[in-house]
C-alpha cells in the first residue's frame, strides 16, 4: 500500500513538473530576457517546495498507518515518538507556508509557473486531508484510552494490584501521553490549514 502511494505521488509530481517545463518555450520580444531564464530560479524554488510536501505527505502516511493499525501505538514510548513526529511535520508545514508567502510577494502573474503552483496547491490540500484524518484517529485513541484508564484505575485500587501488568502511575502517565499527542495533532491540523491557505493564494497570484 505504501509503495503504491509513493509511486502515485511521484507520478503526480512529475506530471505537474512536465506541464511547467512545457510552458517555457514561448517567444519573447527583442531585448527581453527569455522567460525560461527568468523563471529558472523560481522553478528550482518551487521544486524544493514540492519535494518538501511530498516528504511530509509520506510521513503523514506513516503516522496514519501507526494510528490505524490493529494495536495502535503501544505504550508511552511509542505514543511519545508519534507525538514528536507530528510536531516535526507541523513545523515543516509551517516552514513551507513561510516559503509560500515569500513566493507570493515575488511571483509575477502569467509567469508560466501556474502548473507548479497548482501542483503545490493539490499537495497542500492532500496533506490537509491527511492531517484531518490524523486528528480523527488521535481523538478515537484518546477516547478509548480515557475509558480504559477510568476502568483500570478503579480496578487497580482494589488491593493495590496491577491492571494489564501496569501500576496506577503507569496508567496515568499513558493517559497524559495521549493528551499531549492530542495537542500535537491539533497543532498539526492548524499548520496544515494555514498551508492550504497560503498555497491557494500563491496559485491565484501566479495566474
Amino acid at each position: 500500500m505504501k509503495n503504491r502511494f509513493t509511486l502515485s505521488a511521484a507520478l503526480i509530481l512529475l506530471s505537474g513538473l512536465g506541464l511547467a517545463f512545457a510552458d517555457t518555450s514561448s517567444k519573447t520580444a527583442p531585448g527581453q530576457a527569455p522567460a525560461v531564464k527568468q523563471d529558472d530560479a523560481k522553478i528550482r524554488e518551487f521544486k524544493d517546495i514540492l519535494f518538501k510536501l511530498v516528504r511530509q505527505d509520506e510521513y503523514l502516511d506513516e503516522a496514519i498507518e501507526t494510528l490505524d493499525s490493529a494495536g495502535g501505538p503501544g505504550g508511552i514510548e511509542d505514543i511519545s515518538a508519534l507525538g514528536v513526529s507530528l510536531k516535526a511535520i507541523a513545523k515543516n508545514l509551517s516552514h513551507v507556508s513561510a516559503l509560500n508567502k515569500t513566493e507570493f510577494s515575488a511571483i509575477q502573474p502569467g509567469s508560466n509557473l501556474s502548473a507548479y503552483t497548482n501542483t503545490i496547491l493539490s499537495y497542500s490540500r492532500k496533506v490537509n486531508r491527511k492531517a484531518g484524518q490524523v486528528n480523527i484517529l488521535v481523538a478515537q485513541l484518546a477516547a478509548k484510552n480515557k475509558k480504559a484508564a477510568m476502568r483500570d484505575a478503579v480496578a487497580s485500587k482494589k488491593g493495590g494490584r496491577k491492571v494489564r501488568g501496569k501500576k496506577l502511575t503507569q496508567l496515568l502517565e499513558e493517559q497524559q501521553a495521549v493528551e499531549r499527542l492530542s495537542a500535537d495533532a491539533k497543532t498539526l491540523g492548524a499548520a496544515s490549514k494555514n498551508l492550504s491557505a497560503t498555497s491557494k493564494w500563491l496559485y491565484i497570484a501566479s495566474q
